[in-house]
């Protein structure tokens, strides 16, 4: 394959949370820490920060779950108010920890490409 992947791979590898450019090392040493450079190519991650890009992403992502799942448990009295409440509570706080570094790793992908089409 060569060096310069396309724009919807390397999109495609952030979302993995894998480098935009080989697809074999790690964007993410922990959860959100961004490691310095690839562990496979070395290549550098250095000033690709997402800032608040991947937390507006992974509102809108779980909103798209958390409100039609809302509307649903609302439809009949199936159950109390506060087991809608504790459901609700848990996929939001679930479903936002499982978004954010796919989201992030999205982001900082989609940096990279935008640095490399500049250079």
């Amino acid at each position: 394959m060569s060096d310069a992947a396309s724009t919807s791979l390397s999109l495609w590898r952030g979302a993995r949370m894998k480098c935009p450019r080989c697809g074999e090392g790690r964007i993410f040493r922990s959860y959100l820490t961004r490691e310095d450079a690839c562990p496979h190519c070395r290549e550098s991650f250095e000033g690709l920060d997402a800032d608040d890009g991947p937390a507006w992403l992974t509102i809108g992502l779980v909103a798209h779950i958390v409100v039609p799942l809302l509307i649903f448990l609302e439809r009949g009295p199936l159950m109390p108010y506060w087991q809608e409440a504790g459901i609700l509570v848990l996929v939001t706080i679930v479903s936002a920890l499982l978004f954010l570094p796919v989201s992030k790793g999205l982001f900082v992908a989609a940096l990279w490409v935008i640095n490399r089409k500049a250079d």
